[in-house]
C-alpha cells in the first residue's frame, strides 16, 4: 500500500526523462540531457550554504540538492521540497513546454557554435563579403567580423606588395644586364615572378584600405570582388539584401541605415564629382577636402608606381603591349591626381574619373530627400 501511494504521488517526468524515488519526499530526475541546474553548495544550516536551483514541478517547488553527470551523457538531479529557510530568487519551470524550449535553445546554441567555428575556418573567404553580411553573421552566431576581414585582407596585402617589389627588382635587374652588368644576369633570372603588376598594385591598395578601415573604424570591410560575387548570387537566388546594423546586433532605422552606409563608403566617396561631394557634405557632414586629398594621394602612388614599373620593363627590353597600356593609364591617373591636389590646395573638392565606379553603390546616398 505504501508503494502504491508513493507511485501515485510521484511527479510526472517529461520527454525521455524518468523519475526515481529518493525517500523523504525527494526525487531523482534522470534527464536525457543536462538542464543546466546547479546543486546546493556549502554546509547545511550554515551561513556558507547556497541553495541550488529552484524548480517548479507539478505546482510544487523543489530545490536541486545534487547534480550528477553520467558517462552516457545523461544527468541525475536530486530534488527536495524547497526549504523555508531559503529565499527564492529565481525559478526554473520543469514542464513539457519549458523542457522543449530548453532543448531547442540547447540545440540552437550548438548550431551557433558550429557556425562560428566554420566562419573562423573559412574567414579568408568570408572576410570578402559585404560589411553588412559580416555584421549579420556576428550578430546571429558570434562570427568575429573584424577578424575575418583582417584574415582575408592581410595575406593579399603581403602578396601584392611583395609581387610589386619583385616586379621592380626583375625589371631593374634586366635593365642592368642589358647595360652590360652581366654579373647581375643570373640574379635577375632568379627573382621569382608572382602576380602581374596591375593585379599586385590593385591588391596592395584595396587590402591596405580594408585593413586601415578595420583598425581605424573597428568595423568589417568587404572587398570589391567579394561584394560583386555576393550581389550576383543574391539576385540570382532572389534573396533580400541584408539589414544594416546601426549597433552590433541592433537593426537600424531607414535614416540610420543611410548614415551607416555613408560611414562605410566615406573614403571612396571622395572620388565623386565636386558637386556630389558638396551634397554629401550638407547632408551627412562629409569631410570633402580630407577624402579628396587621401584618395588623390593613394591613386597618385598607385599610378606613379605603375609608371615606374612599366617604364622599367620597357627600358629593360622586356616590356609588352600591356606595359605600354599601363604606362599610359598610370600617367593619366597621376596627372589627374596632381590636378585634384591643386584644387584641394585652393580649398575646393575635386572628383575623379574613377568616381563612375563608386556612383552605383552610392546611389541611395545621392538620391534627393
Amino acid at each position: 500500500m505504501s508503494e502504491e501511494r508513493t507511485s501515485a504521488a510521484a511527479p510526472r517526468a517529461y520527454g525521455d526523462d524518468r523519475v526515481e524515488a529518493a525517500g523523504e519526499g525527494a526525487w531523482w530526475l534522470v534527464a536525457r540531457s543536462p538542464k543546466g541546474w546547479t546543486p546546493r553548495k556549502g554546509r547545511e544550516h550554515t551561513s556558507s550554504e547556497y541553495p541550488g536551483t529552484a524548480v517548479r514541478w507539478d505546482e510544487e517547488l523543489y530545490e536541486v540538492v545534487e547534480a550528477v553527470a553520467q558517462p552516457d551523457g545523461t544527468a541525475r538531479y536530486r530534488l527536495e521540497p524547497w526549504p523555508d529557510r531559503h529565499t527564492v530568487r529565481s525559478i526554473q519551470s520543469y514542464d513539457e513546454g519549458s523542457d522543449l524550449r530548453r532543448e531547442q535553445v540547447r540545440k540552437e546554441h550548438g548550431r551557433n557554435i558550429s557556425k562560428r567555428r566554420l566562419a573562423i575556418l573559412f574567414s579568408p573567404l568570408l572576410g570578402h563579403l559585404p560589411a553588412a553580411v559580416q555584421e549579420k553573421m556576428e550578430s546571429e552566431f558570434g562570427a568575429p567580423a573584424v577578424a575575418m576581414t583582417v584574415v582575408s585582407a592581410l595575406p593579399l596585402f603581403v602578396l601584392g606588395f611583395v609581387s610589386f617589389l619583385y616586379s621592380l627588382a626583375a625589371a631593374y635587374g634586366a635593365g642592368y644586364s642589358e647595360a652590360g652588368a652581366s654579373g647581375l644576369d643570373n640574379a635577375s633570372a632568379s627573382i621569382p615572378s608572382l602576380l602581374p603588376l596591375p593585379l599586385a598594385a590593385y591588391l596592395t591598395a584595396e587590402s591596405f584600405i580594408r585593413l586601415a578601415g578595420c583598425f581605424l573604424a573597428g568595423r568589417p570591410f568587404g572587398s570589391l570582388p567579394g561584394t560583386l560575387l555576393y550581389e550576383a548570387w543574391r539576385m540570382a537566388m532572389g534573396l533580400p539584401p541584408p539589414p544594416a546594423l546601426s549597433v552590433r546586433g541592433a537593426e537600424a532605422g531607414s535614416e540610420q541605415v543611410l548614415q551607416d552606409r555613408f560611414r562605410m563608403l566615406e573614403a571612396p566617396l571622395g572620388l565623386l564629382s565636386a558637386q556630389e561631394q558638396r551634397d554629401l557634405e550638407r547632408r551627412f557632414g562629409m569631410e570633402t577636402l580630407r577624402w579628396t586629398r587621401i584618395t588623390a594621394l593613394l591613386l597618385l602612388a598607385i599610378g606613379g608606381l605603375n609608371v615606374v614599373a612599366s617604364a622599367a620593363n620597357l627600358a629593360a627590353g622586356i616590356g609588352r603591349a600591356g606595359d605600354v597600356l599601363w604606362l599610359l593609364a598610370g600617367a593619366a591617373i597621376s596627372v589627374e591626381q596632381i590636378v585634384r591636389l591643386r584644387e584641394v590646395a585652393r580649398g575646393r573638392p575635386a572628383g575623379s574619373i574613377l568616381g563612375a565606379l563608386v556612383r552605383p553603390v552610392a546611389r541611395d546616398l545621392l538620391r534627393p530627400r
